[in-house]
């Protein structure tokens, strides 16, 4: 088909699209400034200016660190720094950490320049070897800082710094929940990621465990679970939230439940909210452990367990089990049903995110199991 022959957008899609962008738009304001690097290092030394905890995992290596000061001393531009000054007055640096502390670390001595190619006679200087004129120019180098209204969100920091991220070394989505959403459903989340039962049913690389893979599964298990609606669709189901961004859908789903439970505990001293996620979630591992011999991964000697994959059995499994508790008891092996060509077909990687193949693989293991 050619561009010519491809169906137009529709003024309706147009003016939705007009809309986002506005509605989007109007959640981010900032001041663009200017600050020399002795003025950010003293705010960074009085912890005025702060690392926020997704990102302090976050380190360059030496190498990288040395090209960096090398660019600077050649007198490349730098790239923007993002703040965002908190409730108490703090800025909380949004992206360009790793070179405000790289600029900290070397005016402090700590880095010995290395691997330096275009000003190779630098390499295994400090900064107090270099005369007091370079060292008082670096000083006073200025470096452009866009400061975010007070008012933009938690989810739209994190948005942006995923996005515009230019240092090579990025927090992956579950690090920027972990530290940007502390509450009762991410302490849920962190407990069962690294409890023995998930652990013996998600064998996965150690690469992989230090992303926090498994954190991203029980989020994604916990978000499409608690937000799909049996009713809807003629009793198909739905998950009407959901619009096919998974960031901003998980982002606000823990935010949203964090709230939520944190009044059930304030209001009750306990949340049966948070007992029945977690018995839900344990209750699905054992059916799975009872009926899938191969647990989420595709053998007995798998070390991967793709997204799409855990997804379908997951959350497919929770919902069958809450729409027909007998199913614990009747179904007894999903082996032949997860190697079918219909299975396989549905937990392709391809458009993982669109929400019709979302919910296509959620339903074909629940329906399949309900008529068991």
């Amino acid at each position: 088909m050619t561009n010519s022959q491809k169906k137009q957008p529709d003024m309706i899609q147009i003016e939705e699209a007009e809309k986002q962008i506005k509605d989007y738009s109007r959640t981010v304001k900032f001041t663009v400034t200017e600050y020399s690097f002795e003025f950010i290092v003293q705010k960074l030394k009085q912890e005025r200016y702060y690392v926020p905890e997704y990102q302090r995992n976050l380190i360059w290596s030496p190498a990288v660190q040395s090209k960096f000061i090398e660019s600077v001393l050649m007198g490349l531009p730098i790239p923007f720094v993002f703040f965002w000054q908190d409730e108490n007055g703090r800025m909380e640096i949004v992206d360009g950490s790793q070179r405000l502390r790289t600029i900290r670390a070397f005016m402090e001595n700590k880095i010995r320049l290395q691997g330096l190619e275009t000003i190779p006679a630098a390499n295994g200087l400090l900064h107090s070897d270099f005369p007091i004129s370079r060292q008082l120019k670096f000083a006073e180098t200025p470096i452009r800082v866009i400061i975010l209204d007070n008012a933009t969100d938690a989810l739209t920091r994190t948005e942006m710094f995923a996005r515009i991220n230019t240092g090579g070394t990025t927090a992956n989505d579950a690090e920027v929940r972990r530290g940007s959403l502390p509450g009762p459903v991410m302490d849920l989340i962190i407990e069962l990621a690294n409890s023995p039962e998930f652990i013996s049913l998600t064998p996965i690389s150690k690469a992989h465990i230090e992303k926090r893979e498994r954190e991203e599964l029980v989020t994604r298990f916990f978000a499409y679970l608690e937000r799909f609606e049996p009713d809807l669709a003629d009793g198909s189901g739905d998950i009407p939230t959901y619009k096919e961004s998974p960031r901003t859908f998980f982002f606000k789903f823990i935010k949203d439940e964090n709230a939520r439970i944190l009044a059930e505990l304030e209001n009750n001293g306990a949340s049966s909210s948070l007992e029945k996620m977690r018995n839900d979630f344990y209750q699905m591992l054992s059916f799975v452990k009872m009926t899938s011999p191969n647990g989420f991964t595709k053998s007995t000697t798998g070390t991967q367990v793709p997204r799409v994959r855990f997804e379908a059995i997951a959350v497919g499994s929770a919902l069958a089990l809450r729409s027909d508790p007998k199913v614990m008891t009747r179904a007894k092996d999903m082996t032949n049903f997860l190697e079918s060509k219909d299975f396989q077909s549905v937990t392709k990687s391809d458009a993982a995110n669109v929400k019709s193949k979302l919910l296509g693989r959620i339903n074909l293991v629940r329906n399949w199991l309900v008529k068991q």
